[in-house]
């Protein structure tokens, strides 16, 4: 039977005195030094959310060590901040990097060749195309339904400064190495983050059909494709 062990830990961001609180799930088949993914939630989800957990648990069940953490004013780490997300906008998006660094810092002794790769949904996805995207460090990034601009919310005005902190048009672009390094998904039937954002990512990005899968029906949660995606990921990840 392969046993699944969640650590909790503490990822500190010093500069403004706030321990983001992670998870770190692995199997009693994970080797010592294996890739590290970090699961990045949706919006107002957390680390403990079904979505979330379903993936962490396949990841680790699979042979992966998988970190998945509470954002600013989310989850287990609202206590420390409140729960106004929009305060945090910016630091929601590039505290990303931080904590890619914690893992190489504090994780190096389980760390596989220096393997990280993001996987993410929803504002998950967009945190993972934008401070994901410029961070070189990252070997694969997975970002499902994510939003390619978010001046286009509905019933939510950002401002400017913050509109192109969040959205992945002002990161990515078409390069050679993308259709090595990145994958996206998205359902067309996606009521939340319309099917649109997808076309203009895979455009942008240069992605060729093998890196950016289309479902026609499923939702903003991928119901009916969340194993299918898994599989595809595992099978991504076992290039490296």
């Amino acid at each position: 039977m392969n046993e699944i062990t969640i650590e909790k830990v503490d990822i500190p961001i010093k500069e403004d005195n706030i321990l983001l609180k992670g998870s770190i799930y692995y199997g009693n088949n994970t080797p010592e030094k294996a890739p590290f993914i970090i699961n990045c939630p949706a919006f107002r989800e957390d680390r403990e959310s079904k979505f979330v957990k379903f993936y962490s648990e396949g990841f680790s069940k699979a042979g992966c060590y998988v970190l998945t953490y509470d954002y600013r004013a989310h989850g287990e780490t609202a206590r420390q901040t409140g729960s106004n997300w929009l305060k945090y906008v910016p630091q929601i998006f590039s505290d990303l990097q931080k904590v890619i660094t914690w893992v190489f810092e504090s994780q190096k002794h389980h760390l596989l060749n220096e393997i990280v790769a993001l996987f993410g949904r929803s504002i998950g996805g967009a945190i993972i195309l934008t401070y994901g995207y410029t961070d070189a460090r990252v070997k694969i990034l997975f970002g499902l339904c994510a939003r390619y601009d978010y001046a286009t919310v509905p019933n939510v005005s950002f401002s400017p400064e913050n509109v192109k902190i969040m959205s992945p048009k002002y990161y990515l672009k078409a390069v050679p190495s993308n259709n090595e390094r990145i994958f996206i998904a998205h359902c067309k039937d996606d009521d939340v983050i319309p099917f649109e954002n997808f076309i203009k990512i895979k455009n942008q990005l240069g992605l060729n059909a093998n890196n950016a899968l289309e479902f026609e029906s499923g939702g903003h949660s991928f119901r009916g494709h969340r194993e299918e995606i898994l599989s595809y990921a595992l099978k991504v990840l076992k290039r490296l």
